[in-house]
């Protein structure tokens, strides 16, 4: 009986260290994406829509920023954001990665395609100020949907090539890997909630039912139909505004 729970604790231990060290890279990688592509991008792409529109300096952006002012307070105040917004990305990857099918290429194409159309769908609106007053809004649409879909397609690719077997995230010393954990203290309620999912699967494996619930194979194509559903609904939400726009 000591001899099963010792194998038992021995289990979880280790099944805890694999999912730390997977979840420290893909951090890691997500926010470093979130700074590089989504605050240093964003503010590209602000820089580029206030020179191509210079009579609306002045203005107050829907998201807060002085258009055609670019502070160092305010940069730093959007890298900030970008990095907050990577690390939302990181959570939604560490739980639906599990989803992805198909050659690499399409991992990449539906992974990057899928927030470009959500976030897209969120931050096009046709009664704010950050489309209406652009002389063409196919521009900042296309620049602001390009953010989500880039980072996202790249954290495919560096996230997975971070935590592979051979790579340091899965052989440096636990503690130094865990320190990219450190990361998440501007959204820390979210650490937890992630840390809970997990121990529910973990908890679920080990019970006969649970077990063969989750390894049945018509789960995962559930949760794939339901991703299909909020990928299709923001798509026509976001054909309807821009519609509206053009």
């Amino acid at each position: 009986m000591a001899d099963l729970a010792e194998t038992t604790r021995s289990g979880w231990q280790a099944s805890a260290e694999e999912a730390g060290r997977r979840l420290a890279g893909i951090t890691a990688a997500g926010a470093l994406l979130g700074v590089l592509v989504g605050g240093v991008g964003g503010r590209l792409a602000m820089m580029l829509l206030a020179r191509l529109n210079p009579h609306l300096s002045g203005l107050t952006s829907d998201d807060g920023f002085t258009m055609g002012r670019f502070t160092v307070a305010n940069t730093l105040q959007l890298l900030g954001t970008g990095l907050q917004f990577g690390l939302l990305g990181v959570a939604f990857y560490a739980v639906l990665r599990a989803l992805m099918i198909g050659p690499r290429w399409f991992q990449v194409l539906t992974i990057g395609g899928g927030p470009a159309i959500v976030v897209g769908a969120v931050i096009v609106h046709p009664d704010g100020l950050d489309f209406t007053l652009l002389g063409s809004p196919w521009l900042g649409i296309a620049l602001f949907m390009a953010i989500p879909g880039l980072y996202a397609g790249l954290l495919t690719v560096l996230a997975e090539r971070w935590i592979r077997p051979d790579g340091w995230f899965a052989q440096a010393p636990l503690a130094h890997v865990l320190l990219s954990l450190a990361l998440w203290l501007p959204l820390a309620p979210v650490l937890p909630v992630l840390g809970l999912l997990w121990l529910a699967r973990q908890g679920a494996r080990r019970l006969p039912a649970g077990a063969a619930l989750l390894a049945h194979p018509s789960l995962p194509w559930i949760a794939r139909l339901g991703l299909i559903a909020i990928f299709v609904v923001a798509l026509v939400d976001l054909a309807h505004d821009v519609s509206a726009l053009t």
